[in-house]
C-alpha cells in the first residue's frame, strides 16, 4: 500500500526564559506502508510497542538528517501521528529506508 507521508520538526526554543515547543512541516514524501516482520513483532510486542508501522521511503539528504536526530522528529499519515523510533536503510537496496514508528507521538 502506497501513500503520503509528512514528517514535521519540533523544535525547542527558549522564549523569555521559558521553553517553547514549535512545529514545522520538514518534508513529505511518497512511502509504501509495511508491517513488520514475526520476530520484529515478537520483539516489540515483549518491550511494549503495540501499534507498530514501517514506512519504507527513499533514501535522501533530509531522511539522512532525520536519522541523525529522531527524537526532533515524527511521521504523519492519515491525520494520525507516530514517532520515528527507529530509522535504517534496507540491506537489500540501499536506496531505500525504513522508518519504524509507532502510533502517538
Amino acid at each position: 500500500m502506497t501513500g503520503r507521508i509528512k514528517i514535521i520538526r519540533v523544535k525547542s526554543e527558549v522564549v523569555e526564559g521559558r521553553a517553547k515547543k514549535t512545529e514545522e512541516e520538514f518534508y513529505t514524501c511518497w512511502c509504501d506502508v509495511q508491517s513488520l516482520s514475526t520476530t520484529e513483532k515478537y520483539t516489540a510486542l515483549q518491550t511494549g510497542l503495540d501499534n507498530v508501522i514501517v514506512f519504507k521511503v527513499r533514501n535522501c539528504s533530509k531522511i539522512e538528517e532525520i536519522r541523525l536526530n529522531l527524537k526532533e522528529f515524527y511521521a504523519e499519515y492519515k491525520a494520525t501521528r507516530f514517532k520515528i523510533y527507529d530509522a535504517s536503510p534496507m540491506f537489500t537496496d540501499a536506496r531505500r529506508v525504513l522508518l519504524k514508528c509507532r502510533v502517538g507521538a
